[in-house]
C-alpha cells in the first residue's frame, strides 16, 4: 500500500478524493520565529531547505510559511513612510505614515521581544475625516502583478511538493481590514452606527481595488488561496457577516473556482453562528477551528454547527496545548479525540489552532504525527 505525504492527503481531500489517512498540517511559524530571534534555531533548520527539513523530521505538512501576496501597490499622489525606533527594553516601535493631499493617517505598532508579537498602539483611522482620507488613499492606489512572487510560488511548489501547500494571499475582506488593520473593532462599529455612509465608501473603494488583485490571483501558479481573516463570532457577528462578508465571499469563490483555485478561510476564534455561514459562502474550507476549552465548540460539534457535509473542516488541536503548562497525557487525549472525529468525518484536516507558541514543546508535533499514522487510517 502506497503511503501518501501530508500535502498529498490534503490535496486529495480538496479534490473530493479519499486520502489514505487523515491529513495533518501544522503552523510552526510563531515557534520558529521565536527560536530565530533567541538564536536557538539549529543551522540545519534555517532557510527554505532547512525549514522543509524540520517539517519532514516532524512528519507534518506546512501551509502558513508558504502563503504570499502576488501583487504590489504603488501610489500616484500619495506616499508612505516608515519610522522605526528601539526602546531600552528592546521593544521596536514602528510608525507608518500615509501622506495624501487631503490629510495624513498614522499607524503605530510595538513589537515585544517577550511575547515575540506585535500590537497596534494607534490605528490610522479614528474619525469620520480619517475615513475620507482612507477612501482617497485607496482611489489613488495602482495595483500591479508581482511576477517575482509568481516565480517564488513555482519554486516553493517544487521544493515542498508533498509536504506543503503554497497559497496566494489576498488582502482581508474590506470590513475585516477595517476591524483588524485600519480602525480597530470599537472605531469600526462606531462608524457603522454613526457614520455609515463614510464607512461604506471606504469599504467600497477597497473592494474595487480587490477586483484587480483577484484577477492577478486567478493567474498565479498556486492552486490554493488563503483568506487570512482571523474571524471570531464575538467580533464579527452573523449580522455583520451577512451584511459585509457573505456576498463578497460568494463573488470571490465563484471567480477563483472558475480558475481552478481552492479557498480556505482562517476562523480561529469563536465559531457559533459563523461556521454555517462560511459553509454557505462557497469557500472550500474553514481553517484553524479551535475546539473547547480554548474555543466555544467541542470538536465533535463542528460538523453539526457547519450544517454542511461538504465543507472541509481544518483544526481540532488548540495551540496552547503544546505549552509545557499542559501535561502530555492531556495533550494526547485531546489529539486522539480530534483524530477520531476527523477519521469518522472524512472531510476534516487535523491542524494546530492556531499556532504552536514560542514555549511549545516541539516534540509534541511529532506525537500528533504518531497518532495520525496509527489512528487516522480511513476504513
Amino acid at each position: 500500500m502506497i503511503t501518501m505525504l501530508p500535502a498529498e492527503r490534503l490535496e486529495a481531500m480538496f479534490k473530493g478524493e479519499k486520502p489514505d489517512k487523515v491529513p495533518w498540517l501544522a503552523d510552526l511559524t510563531y515557534w520558529y520565529e521565536s527560536q530565530v530571534k533567541r538564536g536557538m534555531l539549529s543551522a540545519k533548520y534555517q532557510g527554505d531547505e532547512g525549514r522543509l527539513r524540520l517539517y519532514k523530521e516532524l512528519g507534518c505538512g506546512a501551509h502558513e510559511e508558504l502563503y504570499m501576496p502576488v501583487h504590489r501597490v504603488r501610489f500616484e499622489k500619495c506616499s508612505v513612510k516608515t519610522f522605526v525606533e528601539q526602546t531600552k527594553r528592546g521593544e521596536v516601535i514602528r510608525r507608518t505614515v500615509y501622506y495624501t493631499p487631503i490629510g495624513i493617517l498614522e499607524k503605530v505598532e510595538k513589537y515585544s521581544p517577550v511575547s515575540f508579537s506585535t500590537s497596534i498602539l494607534k490605528y490610522p483611522v479614528s474619525s469620520p475625516r480619517d475615513l475620507k482620507v482612507l477612501a482617497y488613499l485607496y482611489r489613488d492606489m495602482d495595483i500591479e502583478c508581482n511576477r517575482e512572487m509568481f516565480s517564488r510560488q513555482e519554486y516553493l511548489m517544487e521544493l515542498w511538493k508533498g509536504w506543503g501547500i503554497v497559497s496566494s494571499l489576498p488582502p482581508r475582506t474590506p470590513f475585516a481590514r477595517m476591524v483588524v488593520e485600519w480602525a480597530g473593532a470599537l472605531n469600526t462599529f462606531r462608524f457603522y452606527w454613526r457614520h455609515r455612509e463614510s464607512l461604506d465608501e471606504a469599504v467600497e473603494e477597497m473592494a474595487l481595488k480587490d477586483d484587480i488583485i483577484y484577477d492577478i490571483i486567478r493567474e498565479s501558479p498556486a492552486t490554493f488561496v488563503y483568506f487570512g481573516e482571523n474571524l471570531s463570532s464575538d467580533i464579527i457577528s452573523p449580522r455583520f457577516f451577512k451584511e459585509y462578508f457573505l456576498d463578497y465571499y460568494k463573488k470571490r469563490s465563484s471567480e477563483l473556482h472558475s480558475a481552478g483555485k481552492y479557498i480556505y478561510v482562517h476562523i480561529d476564534g469563536r465559531l457559533k453562528g459563523l461556521l454555517s455561514l462560511i459553509a454557505e459562502s462557497g469557500v472550500d474550507c474553514a481553517q484553524s477551528l479551535t475546539p473547547w476549552p480554548a474555543g466555544d465548540l467541542k470538536v465533535e460539534e463542528f460538523r453539526r454547527e457547519a450544517r454542511d457535509p461538504n465543507i472541509i473542516l481544518w483544526g481540532g488541536v488548540p495551540g496552547v496545548l503544546f505549552s509545557k503548562e499542559y501535561s502530555e497525557s492531556t495533550f494526547r487525549e485531546i489529539v486522539e479525540k480530534a483524530v477520531k472525529v476527523a477519521r469518522e468525518d472524512r472531510r476534516f484536516v487535523i491542524g494546530v489552532a492556531d499556532q504552536v507558541p514560542p514555549d511549545g514543546i516541539i516534540k509534541r508535533v511529532k506525537l500528533v504525527t504518531k497518532v495520525v499514522e496509527e489512528k487516522g487510517v480511513y476504513e
